[in-house]
């Protein structure tokens, strides 16, 4: 696999989501959320580059921050710097890039929902 695959898979996040019912609370920094912008971005980093059980990717948010709160609904429009690293026999590297996602809670199921974009 080659690291321009990587980077690329990062310019796929636009849109991606995930969704979950094991949390209350709906927050930029919650564990909830951040366990679904991982899993979001993991993937779309497995299906845009085609890896195998041999690369290891690793997830961290960084500089988490809340950019727009709606009042109606109680959604969050959300700001973190992710961290993105990649092992396997030929790479061992971290690729930096900033992202915006929003949390937001389903009015009819009460699921979790977020919604990862890459910040332009």
């Amino acid at each position: 696999m080659k690291k321009g695959i990587l980077v690329s898979g990062l310019g796929l996040l636009l849109a991606l989501s995930g969704c979950s019912e094991d949390s209350s609370v709906v927050a930029c920094d919650a564990p909830q959320t951040i366990k679904l912008v991982k899993d979001s971005v993991n993937q779309a980093l497995l299906a845009k580059s085609g890896a195998d059980d041999t690369v290891k990717f690793s997830y961290v948010l960084n500089t988490i921050e809340t950019l727009e709160t709606d009042t109606e609904t109680g959604g969050l429009v959300c700001s973190a710097d992710l961290a993105v690293s990649i092992k396997d026999e030929r790479i061992d590297d971290t690729i930096n890039t900033a992202i915006n996602y929003s949390v937001d809670r389903n009015t009819q199921d009460q699921q979790l929902l977020v919604k990862v974009f890459e910040r332009g």
